[in-house]
């Protein structure tokens, strides 16, 4: 199973992937959306059992030569936590190639 089409990918049933980039710094607020550019960095940010609305990966992608950020929210903090140490395994390489990796172990 894909990253992407996994069924816990999502936030209150509405899928999480691909992210909705916003762009960094000053640049008046563009935005990109879909598999895009190159993933360079990610804070993991997940909850617990009891406070599940914190379980969210801040991701950090470059697209030409432009940097971008998006949130990634999830309704399960274990399968956040696991994406999570995924993402940081995946520095340098496309968001599309992430989001074709299988990860059937997860969950």
């Amino acid at each position: 199973m894909q990253l992407r089409d996994h069924p816990l990918m999502n936030y209150r049933g509405i899928p999480n992937w691909p992210p909705h980039w916003h762009r960094r710094k000053d640049a008046g607020g563009e935005q990109a959306c879909g598999e895009i550019g190159v993933l360079k960095d990610s804070v993991l940010s997940c909850g617990n059992l009891h406070n599940r609305y914190l379980s969210q990966i801040y991701l950090f992608m470059e697209h030409d030569r432009k940097a971008y950020i998006a949130s990634v929210l999830f309704g399960d903090p274990t399968f956040c936590r696991q994406v999570g140490e995924l993402m940081e395994q995946c520095y340098g390489r496309t968001l599309e190639e992430i989001g074709g990796l299988d990860v059937k172990g997860l969950m």
